[in-house]
């Protein structure tokens, strides 16, 4: 008896780990013909994409056609378009009015049953949004409520590396860990980041801190971070051919998202700023020990210096090929 209950306590005291649940952004000048295409030759089961509010009349067509097709989505909702027909970024001011603003969102979600609803996309990119970062968080409280009344799960639009990076490196010399900080900051933290003075570097901060308390206090379901490798440098060129992950950085900016928000951590965004096949094997597999619940690649060039896994005719680079193998052999662990 005394066997029995001994192997019963061992059996309840295992973690049995969640798989990851990979998936693929197809971003470039293609149609969405190809672009479902590539994503099945990837092997995968998720598809980001995203549903503007501002456009919405009920339904819509591209979120339809990756569901026919089969694919289950990680839905973002955005509450305006940054971008102009001549490519020009325009940011959008975040929504005021929470009453329309929860109406449309409970219209597309009754629409719409996505695994993960994701609101708006990197809130503090100010590419993207204009005004306070209080008007965001009080954004995603609203959507929080009507997404959980319909039982969905929910996220916020993702952290980046630059804050991503800034928080390890404070919390090291907060510790005084100054070894650890300075070790943390050569690997992962562009000097930029660390000079005194630089209004839009401490609005950044500012805005960060906040968040990371909201997403504390808030019902969230996970956190959103977005991360490429390697994780100093944003443009193409300067480690075009790197071939390895930026050492423990994957590992320490979760653990620490993880400790200080009290969440469990996702990523809708996550990509390379290399041509190497060996980084994308690499990065997939610190993100599945990592327990990473869901994890979505952005495929495309150009955005922040991403490297696409696809050609513009939708056929597979050697780093798509090392995915699509990656997937299958996740898939049949």
């Amino acid at each position: 008896m005394r066997k029995v209950i001994v192997l019963l306590f061992f059996i309840s005291s295992i973690v049995i780990k969640a798989q990851t649940k990979f998936g693929v952004l197809v971003n470039g000048k293609m149609n969405i013909n190809t672009k479902i295409e590539v994503a099945k030759s990837l092997n995968v089961s998720y598809i980001r994409d995203a549903i503007i509010m501002q456009n919405w009349d009920g339904h819509d067509q591209s979120c339809d056609r990756y569901i026919a097709a089969g694919f289950k989505i990680i839905l973002n909702v955005n509450w305006g378009h940054v971008q102009k027909e001549n490519g020009i970024k325009s940011p959008v001011p975040y929504p005021t009015d929470t009453m329309e603003y929860k109406k449309i969102m409970n219209e597309i979600l009754s629409k719409y049953s996505p695994e993960l609803v994701v609101i708006e996309n990197e809130e503090t990119i100010k590419n993207y949004h204009t005004g306070p970062i209080e008007n965001y968080i009080n954004e995603l409280s609203a959507a929080i409520t009507v997404a959980h009344s319909k039982g969905l799960k929910i996220t916020n639009g993702g952290l980046t590396n630059r804050e991503l990076a800034l928080f390890v490196y404070n919390d090291y010399l907060q510790k005084g860990m100054k070894n650890e900080a300075n070790d943390f900051a050569n690997r992962c933290v562009k000097p930029a980041l660390l000079r005194a003075g630089n209004p839009d570097i401490e609005k950044l901060v500012s805005d960060s801190k906040k968040l990371i308390e909201a997403y504390k206090r808030l019902p969230l379901d996970y956190v959103n971070i977005h991360i490429y490798e390697p994780v100093k440098n944003m443009v193409l060129g300067t480690d075009e051919r790197a071939k390895q992950i930026t050492p423990h950085s994957i590992q320490e900016i979760i653990q620490y998202i993880e400790r200080v928000t009290g969440k469990k951590v996702v990523s809708n965004e996550v990509g390379e700023r290399s041509h190497s096949p060996e980084l994308v094997a690499q990065m997939m597999d610190e993100f599945t020990k990592a327990n990473m619940e869901y994890c979505i690649w952005f495929s495309g060039d150009g955005e922040g210096g991403s490297v696409a896994l696809q050609n513009e005719d939708g056929s597979l680079r050697p780093n798509g090929m090392v995915f699509k193998n990656f997937i299958e052999e996740h898939k049949n662990k």
